[in-house]
């Protein structure tokens, strides 16, 4: 059966939520085909980014459907991703062309229910050095309450080439 085929016999008996949550997967292919986010998991989050000078980038996502959990809260494997991607993402623009960062640890706080309608990540440096960057990140709901906040290491690496 052809990709077509598929999509049109899902559609037929679908329900409305269903097909909402279908047309953020087709959006977040769309995203990632015109390049606006690096990656599918950026673009199915719906992450956009903001660098601000010196060392802080603030990285946003709407709340949708897709990254609730059971209890309708932004799930907290989806905060950890956010934290990851926007704390990752400083870390690598900090370094130079050759250089990339791979996280080696994260902690994160949990500290109250991700609800509303989007999410906003702020990641600051708190130590570069010349083979592990230290990172902070701080989740916040759109009523500006902290929802997690994080610290992680990331190691400097060789950038394949």
């Amino acid at each position: 059966m052809d990709l077509t085929q598929q999509w049109n016999d899902f559609l037929i008996d679908a329900t409305e939520e269903e097909r909402e949550i279908a047309s953020l997967y087709l959006d977040s292919l769309k995203r990632k085909k015109a390049g606006k986010n690096g990656t599918h998991i950026g673009a199915l989050m719906g992450i956009t980014s903001v660098f601000h000078e010196p060392g802080t980038l603030t990285m946003t996502i709407p709340n949708t459907e897709i990254l609730q959990n059971s209890l309708d809260i932004l799930h907290g494997g989806l905060t950890a991703t956010l934290l990851d991607s926007a704390m990752g993402t400083l870390a690598f623009r900090l370094l130079p062309e050759d250089k990339a960062a791979v996280t080696t640890e994260m902690k994160i706080n949990y500290v109250a229910k991700g609800v509303g309608n989007e999410f906003k990540c702020v990641a600051n440096v708190i130590h570069k050095g010349s083979k592990l960057l230290v990172m902070e990140g701080r989740v916040f709901r759109d009523d500006q309450t902290l929802i997690a906040h994080a610290t992680g290491s990331f190691f400097i690496i060789p950038k394949k080439v």
